[in-house]
């Protein structure tokens, strides 16, 4: 098994001022040790390899939203058939396709124990069949966010070269367009995959502007700076941080004096269905434009998670009518076998005609 050396997340300064960083690396941890705890008790000759979520904690990497392993505290690879491979309560198993074999695992080593788990991109292979397109594009921009620009859109395109086949190898390929500059968290990176969903124009992402009444050049998460739009999403460390908040505020307050529209995005706008709308309508009224219900060829593979969720509704709607014809005609056989079961029934005499 091919392994190379885990190098954890920093801690330094910036870490400790960063929410996000900070929450990633206490998962970090915690998943280690965790996955130290649960490597114990396995009986496997060979110590498991850590994939999917799992995998994901162990690199500090965001995850993506996905309720197939929600229950399951830990995913591990698994080659071979699925007879050969042991079965917990607390894990779920992902088989390596043969085409993603030859991928070197990682390695975290603490108090003599070693720790192994799946490469970011064989991850992120490994867990495509299971995500929509979006969340695919999501832990894709998630990857890139983490590997503090030692990885490039490139690695990730001779990656995919290299692998011939595997499930939802075609879900990775559609990708690679939405990866033009990397997001500073999953929600902003879902806020602009909303806009283009809705045949809004491509923005800018981490839009530098000087702001004369602040002394200072800000950043900001969205812009469309020929519009004047910005669009900046609140989440949680913009509560917990006062001082963040506080600038924050005075911020979008000297933007808007400057005649820049900001709109705030919260996780219920990016979540619900009918939030997502709603927020591209706002965004579309101030760039004075309309809201589709298409995007640009360019990001028509966007389209891919509405049509299976069409194809699923369709197959339920198939499957309540096979059961409905079932129920009907389980129910008509009954009322025949009750019809020919009376008629074998001699009528009983009437005790006035007997002799």
């Amino acid at each position: 098994m091919n392994t190379n050396q885990h190098t954890p997340v920093s801690s330094s300064a910036t870490v400790a001022n960063n929410y996000l960083a900070r929450s990633l690396h206490q998962l970090q941890s915690t998943t280690f040790l965790h996955c130290m705890e649960h490597s114990r008790k396995t009986i496997n000759t060979s110590p498991p390899v850590y994939t999917g979520m799992t995998a994901l904690r162990l690199a500090g990497i965001e995850t993506p939203l996905c309720s197939r392993f929600e229950a399951m505290k830990f995913q591990v690879l698994y080659i071979g058939e699925p007879t050969k491979r042991s079965g917990r309560k607390d894990t779920s198993y992902l088989k390596c396709p043969p085409s993603l074999t030859g991928i070197a695992h990682l390695t975290w080593t603490h108090d003599n124990i070693t720790i192994v788990y799946t490469h970011p991109l064989m991850t992120w292979a490994l867990l495509a069949p299971y995500l929509t397109q979006i969340e695919v594009i999501v832990l894709a921009d998630a990857i890139l966010r983490a590997s503090s620009g030692s990885m490039t859109v490139a690695n990730i395109s001779r990656f995919l070269d290299g692998a011939d086949a595997f499930p939802g190898r075609r879900k990775c390929i559609d990708a690679l367009v939405f990866l033009d500059a990397v997001t500073d968290s999953t929600m902003e990176c879902r806020c602009t995959l909303v806009m283009l969903r809705h045949g809004l124009p491509q923005p800018v992402k981490h839009w530098k502007i000087l702001i004369p009444e602040l002394a200072h050049e800000a950043t900001v998460d969205i812009a469309y700076p020929k519009q004047r739009v910005i669009i900046e999403y609140d989440g949680d460390a913009h509560r917990r941080d006062k001082r963040q908040y506080r600038w924050d505020e005075r911020k979008r307050q000297a933007l808007r004096a400057m005649g820049y529209t900001v709109i705030v995005v919260f996780a219920d706008d990016i979540l619900t269905s009918q939030g997502r709308r709603r927020f591209a309508q706002r965004v579309a009224k101030a760039l004075d434009t309309t809201c589709r219900n298409r995007p640009h060829p360019k990001f028509r593979a966007l389209l891919a998670d509405d049509r299976a969720e069409t194809a699923r509704q369709r197959q339920r709607r198939y499957r309540a009518r096979e059961r409905r014809k079932g129920a009907a005609y389980e129910s008509g056989i009954a009322e025949d076998d009750s019809e020919r079961a009376s008629a074998l029934i001699p009528p009983a005499s009437d005790p006035a005609t007997r002799t």
